[in-house]
């Protein structure tokens, strides 16, 4: 329960990024529809690259938080092995080492940003959260 009260955010990104890493697209994206090449790349990024720096913003305001390295370890980790549950479990879905780069570059990316904006208030008001912005 304390997950879910402290990291709602987190894992609501991590609900949907995990829905659409495992949908079949085939019938949901044509390759007309993508704005330039290797848009899916720039997808993963920007997905990983939210649900990291929501995760340390949720964890910064935690009255049990995560150590960072965990964050980090855990985001890609996570990038990692739903592209090999897209390689071993889907017949619609491959997985892509490339992928997998842009999840972690995304990760790190999102990281960076928390590190340098983390004492901000717009930040926080950004969340929706209510009480004192410097922990």
């Amino acid at each position: 329960m304390f997950l879910l009260k402290n990291y709602w955010r987190s894992v609501l990104l991590f609900i949907i990024i995990v829905f659409l890493s495992t949908i079949n697209t085939n019938n949901l994206v044509t390759e007309e529809v993508q704005f330039f090449k290797h848009f899916d790349k720039f997808a993963h990024f920007a997905m990983y690259f939210s649900l990291s720096f929501v995760f340390f913003i949720e964890n910064h305001k935690s009255s049990r938080p995560i150590r960072k390295r965990w964050i980090i370890l855990d985001t890609i980790i996570l990038g990692i092995l739903l592209e090999f549950i897209q390689f071993l479990f889907t017949n619609y879905r491959t997985g892509n080492f490339y992928d997998a780069v842009f999840n972690t570059i995304g990760v790190l990316s999102g990281s960076a940003l928390y590190f340098l904006l983390r004492n901000h208030r717009l930040v926080y008001k950004l969340m929706l959260f209510k009480s004192d912005y410097n922990k």
